[in-house]
């Protein structure tokens, strides 16, 4: 608490840094991460304590990755007024070099920050612009020969983890949240050096004179305008959500465009990706004119018909004919603005600047806003259904925007309507010109068009004609659909690449998975056939009830009830032929199957645990994430247990039932992580885990060596271990043990082990993250003996390649031939329907105590 040091290595005369004082600032929990381009590449880490900026120097800058531990070398005390500093402290200076003000917000300890400090555990959640969720910092010593305190930067397993390349944000994100600028930029602008005293943070809003009145939501972050958006889609539900929280808008029967304007031209996207500028030419000029410099927007483009009524048959002819004088561009999303991102901001806040924005084109232009009501979701689908639309766009109101498929936006259809791939036409028969009917399908979760049907109306003899030339273009010999049913006359079939999209309305699915009253609407040149699904819609959306399921890919010749969803020990698994595990085709069902069948081997290593969970919705290979907090969009057969804090508790997972597993398998759960702890002593750890974690050149018959020597080193403590598989690449060395200590106990005991044994054994082990000092050992990592930490339950599967589960053995199994990854979700049933007694038999009833004479027996 003393800004002696700071001020003892700085010449304020000569640097701009502020000199400061304690309290200065006026900060309230302040948080910042300076880039610091200094003798050597930096992050400076600040929390601020006490009236000053408590700082860590982490060289590789933090990661999203809970498994990469990040060294923080712990640094002077800084002022407050640090906050604010960005610029050049001139060479020669202290910490010569360019300063970026990289990160900044809020951080809120979980647990008495001092204590922390004091036994170097140091728990919080951060709120800034580019970090967020729970972090740790532990103390593992001091740097040789300089006194500073070395410790890991450690992100928590939650909602904002991250893995892969998406876990390195300062690759990602490289930009000052203050100027926008880089540190190159910084280094040679013309403003390089903050003053300290005279020169206070300023607004950077870039808004043009024209539109200088618009008010920027607080969640807009200057960006720099990105040449693709990806857009926001919506889910199929079968009625409009309640709630105020919803806002209404008419679901328009066009084409999705986004509009991306920047310095008087604007370029338009289809949702998929390809140019329409040139197609649609007189909005785009419309577009350019309005009074901004950069902008992305998102809306439908309609025909209109003279009456007011929008018709996707017209926008078809517009098409055709190159004639679009009666289009429209309904907008009902801002995006980007001016240099600022607006899609952190809640939807309210960007339909208030958009309308801002297109007030100067009045109602009756070609560009136009889409009005909304908020709340009263039936009332005003049933206005739309009146009016002839195709149904409604249901929001909510405080949500941000996101690329893909969302929970946060629903559609309501008022008939029956969707895309189908065209396979196939008939001949024409009778007075009918070109072709008879066409023959359509969809695609399956395994990828094979399936026939849907058929359709012979709804064309005129402009769009018979022209389709019959696209058709004739794309003849080919075989049929592209799986099958066809024998009452279709292959005779008169013209069989065709599956290449285009026919929108098509229709009465009903029959039993068999095909349409009834079938009726042509257009083509679809805006979306892929690869894309094209059968849709189902899914339970009502309401303010209670807040998780709108994902439609599902059905497979045409199945009852949509049958196929959507299946219930498993009074739980509904949706999607359970969704495909996790592509490698062996694992699907949902699959793993709710697993867990049914081994859950009297995995349910007492869960029991009363407090769960990190990784979830992967759409498998293993799509993006996954960490989840511990509970939150009302769980199945209620999932337990909770409250996690007191300091100022504050949290909610989390725990799954003492095989319901709450198949609940958890419904989220799309594929790794369980367990506290070490059970919920009625959440203050009194249970077991000790070792992980035994290999650099990829270790054989891994030096890991089965060392399993056993740490073992031995146990058994000399007099303490009885288990191992495990942990289905990556390393071993669980388990350490049962009675409720006697604390965690700073366990943690203490554990290291000590860990220390001892690279001690004896240098050339093998080592007990530190540092990745130099790793290279050809093995990490005996104890950091997971401390609160709030975890390790992979035993019998859960993983998130990897081929489904591997983590699968306790006996000690005399352990083998060369036997890696980690052995076990997998295919063969670990069996495996136990053969074992005559359980491997880790008496694991429950071991009573073991750490004692002081153990600690002091590990001492050099």
């Amino acid at each position: 608490m003393s800004l002696r040091e700071y001020r003892q290595k700085r010449n304020f005369k000569k640097t701009p840094e502020p000199r400061g004082r304690l309290g200065s600032g006026g900060g309230k929990g302040l948080y910042v991460i300076q880039q610091h381009a200094a003798s050597r590449l930096h992050y400076d880490f600040r929390l601020e304590l006490d009236g000053t900026l408590k700082s860590w120097a982490v060289p590789k800058g933090p990661s999203l990755d809970p498994t990469q531990k990040r060294l923080a070398v712990q640094v002077e005390d800084h002022p407050l007024d640090y906050a604010q500093f960005e610029g050049l402290i001139p060479a020669g200076q202290y910490g010569g070099g360019t300063v970026l003000l990289w990160d900044r917000g809020r951080w809120t300890p979980l647990e008495d920050p001092r204590e922390g400090l004091t036994h170097g555990r140091l728990t919080f959640t951060l709120q800034g612009d580019k970090l967020s969720g729970d972090w740790t910092l532990v103390r593992m010593g001091r740097e040789r020969g300089k006194g500073k305190a070395n410790w890991l930067l450690i992100k928590e397993r939650d909602e904002s983890a991250r893995f892969g390349g998406k876990a390195e944000i300062t690759r990602r994100l490289t930009k000052s949240v203050t100027s926008g600028r880089s540190l190159e930029e910084i280094a040679s602008g013309p403003h390089k050096v903050w003053q300290a005293g005279r020169s206070n943070r300023t607004s950077v809003r870039a808004i043009p004179t024209e539109s200088s009145d618009i008010a920027l939501p607080t969640m807009a972050r200057k960006a720099r305008q990105a040449s693709r958006m990806a857009p926001q889609l919506a889910m199929l539900v079968e009625r409009a959500p309640e709630g105020d929280e919803w806002i209404h808008e008419l679901k328009f029967d066009g084409y999705r465009i986004l509009c991306r304007i920047r310095d008087g031209k604007a370029t338009l996207w289809t949702r998929n990706g390809h140019e329409w500028t040139a197609k649609l030419r007189s909005l785009a000029d419309a577009l350019a004119g309005l009074p901004v410099e950069r902008a992305w927007l998102d809306g439908e483009v309609v025909a209109l018909l003279p009456d007011g009524r929008v018709s996707f048959q017209a926008l078809q002819n517009a098409f055709e004919s190159g004639q679009a004088a009666n289009l429209v561009y309904y907008v009902f999303d801002l995006l980007y603005l001016n240099g600022y991102d607006l899609r952190p901001a809640t939807l309210a806040e960007r339909k208030q600047c958009l309308a801002e924005l297109l007030k100067v084109e009045g109602s009756e232009g070609l560009i136009r806003f889409s009005a909304h009501i908020a709340g009263q979701g039936d009332d005003v689908f049933a206005e739309a259904c009146r009016r002839g639309m195709e149904g409604v766009m249901a929001k909510r109101a405080d949500a941000s925007y996101s690329g893909g498929r969302s929970r946060t936006w629903v559609k309501v259809k008022c008939s029956k309507r969707q895309e189908f791939v065209i396979g196939g036409f008939t001949d024409p028969s009778g007075s009918r010109r070109a072709l008879g009917a066409l023959l359509l399908g969809v695609y399956d979760d395994h990828g094979t068009l399936r026939y849907a049907g058929r359709t012979g109306s709804g064309f005129s003899t402009r769009s018979l004609q022209a389709l019959h030339r696209r058709l004739c273009a794309i003849e080919r010999k075989a049929s592209p659909f799986q099958s066809v049913p024998a009452n279709v006359s292959r005779a008169r079939i013209h069989w065709v690449e599956p290449t285009l999209v026919a929108e098509v309305s229709f009465a009903e699915w029959t039993k068999e998975g095909q349409l009834r009253q079938a009726s042509f609407q257009g083509l679809r040149d805006d979306k892929p056939a690869s894309a094209v699904t059968q849709e189902s819609v899914t339970e009502r959306a309401t303010s209670r009830e807040r998780s709108i399921v994902e439609p599902r890919r059905q497979v045409a010749g199945r009852k949509a009830s049958v196929a959507a969803n299946i219930v498993i020990e009074g739980v509904r698994l949706s999607h359970p032929q969704r495909i996790l595990y592509p490698e062996h085709a694992l699907t949902k069902e699959a793993l709710a199957r697993y867990y049914e069948t081994v859950s009297d081997w995995i349910l007492p290593h869960l029991h009363g645990r407090p769960l990190s969970l990784v979830r992967c919705p759409e498998g293993y290979q799509q993006e996954c994430f960490y989840q511990k907090h509970a939150t009302d969009r769980i199945p209620e057969a999932i337990g909770r247990v409250e996690i007191p804090g300091k100022e504050s508790s949290a909610l989390y997972m725990v799954a003492d039932s095989l319901p709450a597993l198949i609940g958890l398998v419904q989220l799309g759960v594929l790794e369980l992580h367990t506290w070490g702890a059970m919920r009625d002593r959440l203050d009194r750890p249970d077991r000790l885990v070792f992980d035994l974690d290999p650099e990829p050149d270790v054989p891994w018959k030096l890991v089965v060596e060392a399993a056993q020597l740490l073992r031995t080193l146990l058994e000399e403590l007099d303490l009885r271990s288990f191992v495990k598989t942990t289905g990556g690449k390393g071993l669980h060395i388990v350490v049962p043990i009675r409720r006697t200590g604390g965690w700073e106990e366990a943690r203490a005991f554990s290291q000590a082990v860990a220390e001892h044994l690279a001690h004896m054994i240098p050339e093998r082990f080592v007990a530190t993250m540092s990745k130099q000092q790793r290279k050809g050992k093995i990490f005996v990592d104890y950091l997971r003996n401390a609160k709030g930490a975890t390790a992979v339950a035993a019998y859960s599967t993983r998130a990897r390649r081929g489904a591997p589960v983590s699968a306790p053995l006996a000690w005399e199994e352990l083998s060369p031939q036997l890696r980690s990854d052995h076990f997998t979700l295919s063969n670990l049933p069996h495996r136990l329907q053969q074992l005559a007694k359980d491997p880790w038999q008496d694991y429950m009833s071991s009573r073991q105590t750490i004692t002081r004479s153990m600690l002091n027996r590990l001492k050099p």
